[in-house]
């Protein structure tokens, strides 16, 4: 490398010159970590940009990759082994790619994709999921759900650097305005959803895919695209859930099939001769997050192929669906790399793989993060520890089928592709937006987090640029490596075992013993089942760990004398670290929300605020509406009613609990569990809604708010 500095500068000149002959003047002010870089990657033969594919999952837990699960010994080790079936991952991990083994995010998803996609830690840009119909008028910049509006994307950064942008399934990170949706942060071509998840058939946001009753009443259809000449809702054929019995591999209208099909429609249409416009595709899985939904065909393979490699039939069918989720995953995820080889792209591209937490435990989340603590929603390593690697011709071969020990932030990629892109990494429009921000008494936006040099770091096997440092992890949690402090009450504080879930999970969580969701809310009420229920611990002050020695976090150091003023530095570095928490006043849901997207996106989630010339078709008027819209219309005027608010807070989320137990899992060995994949229902939930009045009440909210009334409609299926 001191060679390649010394001699080798006039190469590097050469190598900007032939990309953009503008860059050349922008050589003597590069910051010297990054002509340090641009050398070592010019040294290994990598004159050019390199194409990028991300490959963000959804929930995927760390014993959910197969080669998590080498070296099974007892019985269970190896049962679990022959479930996980991910091949392609595996050698693209291991064989061909660096396994990043220390790569920590946060513990929800919201958070964590925030973080990834504006490279600042989670606790720096949004500390806690937000209703994306949330406004707060008097802040016009952080004042919504999401990242907020002036902080620069991952995608502008890169396509301020030449590269084509696409981004591919769940967004999850801001929808107010346009300036939120992935259009807004840089990505020009686009088809995706917004929420936490929607129905992997239907692709509504019915209570099973959002875990909330929220104020536009699950309503909406959540699909949309994004590109130069169209901004709208999706209308083709597949926005329905008529091919979910069909015995296809994969069927046309199962959501991550027709995610699947657009990024193999990016790539093959993608210009591999234009090398100052390399490809950049953010692809983000749905899955594995809830509902549990996959095609019959793989719902049957995962159990035949278990069965055949010599194993035992699945005894819980949660388990068999995340089972077969993750094999679609692996199917995916190796359909995408063998399109960049065919392309003969793969040479000179990075292809990154993580997820953005760690895997649920509470049901129907199902996931398994065996031998790990906790799960999502914990900041135990089991909740923030990810499933991450990087492949591709890009990495120096002599750096492939290694382990990277060195500790990497989910907020350093921004800075990664930055670096790369040949861009500035620093955001100035987020100083510049500080400046109005101070002058109006508003909370300002966060400087980046990411670290200078991570990817030599990773490609040398070096500790990298944060050894040595305090990482924050959440408000409640402190990395030190090797060592971790973890306070306060944490909802998952367990250890699964290697079969996870399994038939005494079943018979627990029927019987009120959890594991229940954490952040089920009714129209914002977010009821407490108790300890019990969250599977909930008490770290009070702190629980101390050494990670290295103790993965599984099962020794806490807290009551060692030898640590204890480690662990009075640790929490009070904790406490000075919490004063740089971002935690503006996010505002509060608005049924106006609902109805702009009635009206203005065909009843599907998008923005709602500063929307002039945005979507591409006129609005609707009320009398473009069917009956049904109509009416859902009037029940989202009804939740503004104290009465109706309330009633729906106090039984609907209750109901809802009470029928997730009684159909979120079943113990095959005890009950006949489904010869096929198919979304549970919940009859229960409709049968009680006809008690609570809600046709009337929506009459007399139709009328406060002036709108026609409506031919009686008390059928509880149009209600929901």
């Amino acid at each position: 490398l001191a060679q390649a500095t010394a001699k080798s500068s006039s190469w590097y000149c050469i190598c900007l010159f032939q990309q953009n002959p503008a860059k050349l003047t922008s050589f003597r002010t590069m910051p010297f970590h990054r002509l340090l870089l641009a050398l070592a990657l010019l040294a290994q033969g990598h004159c050019k940009k390199p194409h990028v594919l991300f490959l963000l999952a959804d929930d995927m837990g760390w014993a959910n990759i197969g080669y998590h699960r080498r070296g099974a010994v007892t019985p269970d080790e190896k049962q679990g082994q022959l479930e996980v079936q991910t091949p392609a991952m595996d050698s693209l991990a291991m064989d061909e790619g660096i396994v990043l083994d220390r790569h920590y995010s946060y513990r929800i998803c919201g958070p964590a994709r925030a973080a990834l996609l504006s490279g600042r830690l989670g606790a720096h840009v949004l500390a806690k999921n937000v209703a994306v119909t949330a406004q707060n008028k008097n802040d016009p910049v952080s004042g919504f759900a999401g990242i907020p509006r002036n902080m620069t994307g991952m995608g502008s950064k890169m396509k301020a650097g030449g590269y084509k942008t696409h981004y591919v399934g769940k967004w999850d990170a801001g929808m107010a305005t346009p300036q939120h949706t992935p259009y807004g942060r840089g990505f020009d071509d686009n088809f995706l959803y917004y929420q936490h998840a929607n129905d992997y058939w239907n692709k509504k946001t019915g209570i099973q895919a959002t875990g909330e009753i929220t104020n536009c009443l699950n309503a909406f259809y959540d699909l949309m695209i994004e590109n130069g000449s169209y901004r709208g809702p999706y209308r083709g054929a597949d926005l329905t859930d008529a091919c979910k019995n069909s015995e296809e591999r994969t069927p046309s209208c199962y959501e991550e099939k027709m995610f699947e099909e657009k990024s193999l429609e990016i790539i093959r249409n993608h210009d591999a001769s234009d090398e100052e416009h390399p490809l950049f595709l953010f692809h983000a899985f749905h899955l594995l997050h809830t509902p549990l939904q996959v095609p019959k065909y793989y719902y049957n393979k995962i159990s035949e192929s278990t069965v055949a490699a010599g194993g035992k039939d699945f005894d819980d069918q949660n388990r068999r669906l995340l089972m077969a989720m993750t094999k679609y995953l692996d199917d995916t995820a190796k359909n995408l790399t063998d399109a960049l080889k065919a392309k003969g792209m793969w040479d000179n591209t990075l292809v990154v793989f993580t997820t953005d937490n760690g895997g649920p435990l509470y049901e129907p989340g199902s996931a398994n993060n065996y031998p790990l603590r906790g799960g999502k929603y914990s900041d135990f390593e089991g909740g923030i520890r990810t499933n991450t690697w990087i492949s591709g011709g890009f990495i120096p071969k002599e750096s492939r089928g290694k382990v990277h020990n060195g500790i990497v932030s989910v907020s350093d990629w921004y800075y990664i592709f930055s670096e790369l892109a040949g861009v500035d990494p620093q955001d100035h429009e987020a100083e510049k937006a500080n400046t109005w921000l101070k002058d109006h008494g508003l909370q300002t936006l966060r400087p980046i987090d990411g670290k200078p040099g991570m990817l030599d770091s990773i490609f040398k096997g070096t500790p990298g640029p944060r050894a040595n440092e305090s990482l924050l992890i959440s408000s409640t949690a402190l990395l030190e490596y090797p060592f971790k402090l973890v306070t306060g009450k944490q909802p998952y504080m367990v250890h699964t075992g290697p079969l996870y879930p399994n038939c005494t999970t079943v018979a627990n969580f029927k019987n009120g013993g959890g594991p229940d969701f954490v952040d089920f809310k009714a129209l914002e009420y977010q009821p407490d089942l108790g300890d019990q229920s969250y599977w909930r611990g008490n770290c009070a002050d702190g629980c101390l760990y050494n990670v290295e020695e103790d993965p599984t976090e099962s020794n806490d150091l807290a009551n060692d004398p030898a640590q204890k003023e480690r662990l009075q530095r640790m929490i009070e570095t904790l406490a000075e670290l919490n004063k740089t928490m971002f935690v503006p006043e996010r505002g509060e849901t608005h049924v106006e929300a609902c109805f702009s997207m009635m009206f203005n996106g065909g009843g599907h989630f998008g923005p709602f605020v500063d929307i002039e010339g945005y979507f591409t078709e006129p609005p609707r008027t009320f009398s473009d509406l069917s009956d049904r819209e109509k009416l859902q219309m009037a029940l989202m005027s009804a939740t503004t009613l104290k009465p109706v608010t309330k009633a729906i807070q106090k039984y609907g989320a209750t109901i809802a609990m009470k029928v997730l137990r009684l159909t979120g899992d079943k113990c095959c060995v005890t009950e006949k569990c489904a010869k096929q994949a198919r979304a549970k229902g919940s009859p229960s939930l409709l049968t009680a809604i006809k008690h609570m009045r809600l046709p009337h009440l929506a009459a007399e909210a139709l009328e406060e708010v002036g709108l026609p009334s409506l031919p009686d409609a008390a059928a509880a299926e149009i209600v929901v």
